[in-house]
């Protein structure tokens, strides 16, 4: 079989944008590319580059690429679309599903939480791309000729809603709440990853047993997927996520119960972040720990904010991909806190 999804991932990780001769995006030194499965067999994108920014002269040198970035985006979001749709294209063919591409947005931000990170996101929806297996949902025969991720590189997959996963090969490097993380560098076999989600009885999403005792739902076959998305990332700003990492175990924490702020300190600074419109839903988790001595419960982050426990593992899981905050499992609860300078 031709491998359709590896040889348009490798293209993707290989191309960078030049105008003029000169490379005009800046090299990268992580990415993270996260899948969100729907119901309806569509996956929701996000592809996050990040370069380090250590010192003020790599700073000033990244606004001025912020600065084309955002005088002429479409010179950099055209060449990551053309992309893109190739690699759509190539799984239709390969599946005889009609698949598009639609609602390529990108934007840039520098972040300081707290290391400094320079920041491209890139977005879309990839339309079947799981298959409809009567109420069941399919992913991993767009991987035909089976898919290649390169070193640091991370793929992630979320649940469908009011879905549970079934199976998924081959093991993922690690799972938690609703979500499956490879890390590369990996080669995939033939039609790897494959994933398979059944709905949840009663339309309640509840957490498969994943065997060792942490909770795991409906991912997708979208991983390979994200692959290709990895590559666009790179390609439009060459990046690999060390967001990597695996989460201690509940038997490494036992006796290592952390103390943890509460009460009106704690209601103040959730009010303060939930008030300002300008925040996303990951800054306001930021600005929450933060202001309790950079480390909280899970759950008691789900109550300052009002959220459900699975919009908390949501925010909380994209959060810790990002290198933004860490999570620590003991017993059966998360402990959440900002990474270590």
């Amino acid at each position: 079989m031709r491998r359709l999804v590896v040889v348009a991932t490798l293209l993707l990780v290989a191309s960078t944008i030049v105008v003029g001769g000169v490379q005009q995006t800046p090299d990268a030194d992580n990415t993270v590319t996260r899948i969100a499965v729907q119901a309806d067999g569509d996956a929701e994108w996000t592809v996050t580059v990040r370069t380090r920014l250590e010192t003020d002269e790599e700073r000033r040198a990244y606004e001025e690429f912020q600065s084309r970035f955002r005088e002429n985006t479409s010179e950099y979001v055209s060449p990551f679309r053309t992309r893109i749709e190739g690699v759509v294209a190539s799984g239709a063919n390969a599946t005889g599903r009609e698949m598009r591409a639609q609602n390529v947005t990108a934007a840039t931000d520098i972040r300081q939480l707290p290391r400094r990170w320079g920041v491209v996101t890139y977005s879309f929806t990839w339309t079947q791309f799981a298959a409809t297996d009567g109420e069941s949902l399919a992913a991993g025969d767009v991987f035909a000729g089976g898919f290649f991720i390169g070193e640091n590189d991370t793929l992630v997959v979320t649940t469908p809603p009011e879905y549970t996963l079934a199976s998924v090969e081959p093991t993922p490097d690690s799972r938690d709440d609703g979500t499956v993380r490879w890390r590369g560098q990996r080669d995939f076999a033939d039609s790897r990853p494959a994933l398979r989600f059944d709905p949840v009885p009663g339309g309640t999403t509840a957490p498969a047993d994943t065997g060792d005792g942490l909770p795991l739902t409906a991912l997708a076959g979208l991983f390979a997927f994200a692959v290709a998305a990895l590559g666009v990332g790179a390609y439009l700003y060459y990046g690999r996520d060390e967001t990597a990492g695996g989460e201690p175990s509940g038997a490494e924490q036992q006796n290592s119960e952390p103390a943890l702020n509460g009460g009106p300190d704690q209601a103040s600074g959730a009010a303060a972040a939930a008030s300002d419109p300008t925040l996303t839903d990951g800054e306001r988790v930021e600005q929450l720990l933060a202001d309790n001595d950079g480390r909280l419960k899970q759950g008691d982050i789900a109550e300052a904010f009002g959220w459900s426990a699975s919009k908390t593992s949501r925010v909380v899981s994209q959060l810790s991909d990002e290198d933004r905050v860490e999570k620590l499992r003991i017993g059966r609860e998360n402990v959440v806190s900002l990474p270590e300078e």
